[in-house]
């Protein structure tokens, strides 16, 4: 019932997908770049360090590094707070406009419980996809940054496949946990309004 629902519902399907997605990519984009980038700092070799110091992105100096630190924690922090926000507001404008949905669900016997279950397992799935989506736009976004800010000689295989294994998990989970968080009040509140009421509710 999901992906049919999920079928019948192309448009908005994927309209919401690419809000989560969006948001995701700014966050992998972030945590990718940022890692490479310490990844980088911490090679021996005299020419990484060389590229790194003309790009202003190390420097022997601890209270520049302390101040590079904090740099990079802030705008993590940033993109972690957008992210939170972006999906929030999507996927509570998506379930809202659904209440009329909601509304004939109950009229059909539907109980509150299962209405419930549907709206997260949709969540779920849009969470998911457009969380693995964005991971990947993002991880491209961030090593193409990184590369055209350095060189992108500096990219080795082990270099590439770092910030991937660390940063991708994290974002996916985020994005799909957020997502279902994101969409379990508004369906509750809906699903325990009376049929009539949920389906005069405008947007």
């Amino acid at each position: 019932m999901c992906w049919a629902n999920v079928r019948n519902r192309r448009g908005r399907f994927l309209l919401t997908l690419v809000g989560v997605g969006i948001t995701v990519a700014f966050l992998m984009a972030t945590m990718t770049y940022h890692g490479a980038l310490a990844d980088l700092a911490t090679n021996p070799d005299v020419h990484t360090k060389a590229v790194l110091e003309r790009a202003g992105a190390f420097t022997g100096d601890a209270e520049d590094l302390r101040r590079q630190q904090h740099q990079r924690i802030w705008i993590t922090s940033l993109a972690v707070v957008l992210c939170i926000t972006g999906i929030t507001n999507t996927m509570l404008m998506s379930v809202t406009e659904r209440s009329g949905e909601i509304g004939t669900l109950k009229c059909l016997g539907s109980l509150d419980v299962f209405v419930v279950r549907l709206f997260l397992v949709e969540a779920l799935l849009v969470g998911v996809v457009g969380s693995v989506v964005g991971a990947l736009i993002g991880y491209s976004l961030g090593i193409l940054q990184l590369g055209a800010g350095l060189e992108f000689s500096l990219l080795t295989g082990q270099l590439l496949l770092a910030p991937l294994i660390r940063s991708a998990p994290l974002a996916i989970g985020a994005g799909g946990g957020l997502t279902v968080v994101s969409a379990a009040d508004p369906t509750w509140v809906a699903a325990r309004m009376t049929p009539v009421e949920a389906m005069r509710v405008e947007i």
